[in-house]
């Protein structure tokens, strides 16, 4: 019997596995780069929407300019008063400013750090309902710069409630910016003031009377001062849904306080500007140009506290006002 002397097993080249540890420390490598990314990456995509809002508030500030020349120097107003009651108002000065963008001009009425149901197509007339008294769906309404079948912008009134697929109510949420209405005088002017308030115009009279006329480029005493239009809070998710007047700006507390903030023990109003872009609003000022400018600065009106000069930046007039209802 032969036997092989002298042989042995040839060594393969055996590859060799990572160990537990090993593994465990390339995990912990790879855990820390994304810790350490992930910051940057909401910092640059929040930067990012902050500029494409900029940049929606500045296509307005242009879009206002040129309303000014086409309509004789005046502003374009907030809304439409069409009758008593909330369910006979509708926004005019976004229908306006698009008349004179072009096509394709509604994306720009949305801010793209705001939730996808607040852009300017979401506040379309319900399907199936009936348009409150005064109203013809599809039609051209009074020539407030809406056209033959684009819908009112407007919330608020006699709606019927609208419900999704298992019949719970929608709550609908706010609009993406708003218009500086009424300055620092809120709701309304009283006896011996300016018919259209201190800020860029208010409600529109569409009855015939002879009160709420638009604010003449005149009355603008400092335009690169002068408020125009900022980014809104979303009164839906500050325990307000539905709220009626989703395109206004308001530095007052006219309007219904919220419980939720985003700012911890301070209380928000319901047409506040926003705190959106890292604790900031955009604000598109009369001038046309834009800067953003902090939710708590914007709000702070009361010349006691520092507030005088954001009071001022509130009013056409370019002075202080105190507020109708007595109070900051």
């Amino acid at each position: 019997m032969l036997t092989l002397q002298g042989s042995s097993i040839p060594k393969g080249n055996k590859s060799k596995g990572f160990t537990l540890i090993e593994l465990l420390v390339v995990i912990s490598i790879i855990a820390l780069l994304i810790a350490l990314l992930l910051p940057a990456l909401a910092q640059a995509k929040a930067r990012a929407e902050a500029v494409a809002c900029e940049s929606n508030e500045s296509e307005m500030g242009i879009a206002m300019q040129e309303y000014l020349q086409t309509w004789k120097g005046f502003y374009p107003g907030n809304e439409v008063v069409n009758g008593q009651g909330i369910a006979n108002n509708f926004c005019v000065w976004v229908p306006r400013l698009m008349t004179m963008m072009g096509s394709g001009s509604a994306k720009l009425f949305y801010c793209p750090a705001r939730p996808i149901d607040m852009e300017y197509q979401g506040y379309l007339w319900p399907t199936g309902t009936v348009p409150p008294l005064g109203y013809a769906k599809g039609t051209i309404e009074l020539g407030f710069g809406y056209t033959k079948g684009q819908q009112v912008l407007f919330l608020g009134g006699q709606w019927p409630a609208q419900t999704d697929s298992l019949g719970r109510e929608i709550a609908l949420p706010a609009f993406s910016y708003g218009y500086n209405d009424w300055g620092t005088l809120g709701a309304f002017p009283l006896k011996g003031q300016l018919a259209y308030g201190e800020g860029l115009g208010g409600d529109i009279d569409a009855t015939g009377g002879q009160y709420y006329p638009q604010v003449p480029q005149s009355a603008v005493q400092n335009p690169a001062q002068m408020i125009a239009i900022t980014d809104r809070i979303d009164d839906a998710s500050h325990g307000d849904p539905n709220y009626a007047f989703i395109y206004n700006s308001d530095p007052t507390r006219t309007s219904l306080a919220l419980p939720e903030t985003s700012i911890p023990g301070v209380v928000q109003w319901a047409e506040w500007p926003g705190s959106i872009h890292e604790g900031d609003s955009n604000v598109l000022f009369a001038d046309g140009h834009v800067a953003p400018y902090s939710q708590k600065d914007l709000t702070q009106i009361n010349p006691i506290q520092g507030g005088s000069r954001m009071n001022m930046m509130w009013n056409n007039d370019h002075a202080v006002h105190a507020p109708n209802g007595g109070f900051y």
